[in-house]
């Protein structure tokens, strides 16, 4: 079992998990089927509603409990939260979830809550928490590595996701960044390092939003995090109050920065990349100290070889 995989030992196959996610959404809020590839749970707790987007796929065969990005805030700090959740590369393109979003801006939904944040991670959940959050003018969004859109005309040089470029991004919630109008304050956390995910991220350059540069965290953010436990979480909450900076930023994950052998394997090879054998060797040996991680011993063997 990888860190990339953790298989929940709670349920047996996929409709014992959609059943368990229902029975909460009955207890605590709805669950509710948008359409064929969409989702919507609702758990209601406190002022504070997170929205946060997530894929099927990885909250059923990734997650140790089953639950959406975002839930921990519940748990943890009793905020509500309404989960939307994707099947497939889906993008959030659907009909039905625009209605469905219309209905609670026509039931004052937002306008219940004090507070409210967007939470999305990776280009396509980062896409849909920047897009959505103008049903919630004043809002909070906290997007790692957002796609900007998959329409050829703003993003031509995007290649990865050739089967949702046939998806319309240029009719309602199209282009995220134009999107982000009415919110607060909006953070994008990206790779600068990985070359498509910063040309999305360039994109975003609205006074209301700050980008932070997350040097080494590598094409999948989320995996990051997800190694450390309630560190989303805590963005989270620095995120509403308005005081995620890039120097808090910094601070917040530095201590899971210094210990994640993925990430500081990463800075060695983007050292050997660049030919700085001695910052390789310095990295190499502080991180094999730190992480115990044979991989590290391997880098500097190499180096020895050198």
């Amino acid at each position: 079992m990888t860190a990339d995989r953790v298989m929940s030992n709670e349920f047996s196959n996929r409709r014992d998990w959609l059943r368990h996610l229902s029975e909460i959404g009955r207890m605590h809020g709805f669950f509710e089927r948008l359409g064929r590839r969409h989702s919507a749970l609702y758990v209601q707790e406190g002022e504070t509603l997170i929205v946060s987007f997530d894929e099927a796929t990885r909250v059923y065969s990734r997650t140790p409990d089953g639950l959406p990005v975002g839930f921990d805030a519940v748990r943890s700090r009793e905020w509500s939260l309404l989960n939307i959740m994707g099947s497939g590369q889906s993008w959030f393109r659907d009909p039905e979830l625009y209605r469905f979003f219309d209905r609670l801006i026509d039931e004052d939904f937002f306008e219940s809550f004090d507070r409210v944040l967007f939470l999305g991670c990776g280009p396509m959940c980062g896409y849909a928490a920047a897009a959505y959050s103008v049903a919630a003018p004043g809002a909070h969004v906290l997007a790692l590595s957002p796609a900007a859109t998959l329409d050829r005309a703003d993003a031509p040089f995007e290649l990865r996701y050739r089967a949702a470029r046939r998806l319309n991004f240029t009719d309602r919630y199209g282009y995220a960044p134009f999107m982000l109008e009415g919110a607060a304050k909006a953070t994008v956390i990206y790779d600068p390092f990985e070359v498509l995910d910063a040309a999305h991220a360039a994109q975003f350059r609205a006074p209301n939003v700050t980008r932070i540069p997350f040097r080494w965290g590598g094409p999948n953010l989320q995996a990051f995090f997800d190694r450390h436990g309630a560190l989303l979480d805590r963005l989270a909450l620095v995120t509403l109050r308005g005081r995620l900076t890039p120097l808090r930023f910094a601070q917040l994950t530095r201590n899971a920065r210094r210990t994640d052998a993925i990430y500081l394997d990463r800075v060695v090879k983007r050292a050997l990349d660049r030919g700085r054998t001695g910052l390789a060797r310095r990295a190499a040996t502080k991180a094999a100290d730190l992480t115990g991680d044979p991989r590290f011993a391997a880098h500097l063997e190499a180096l020895d070889g050198l």
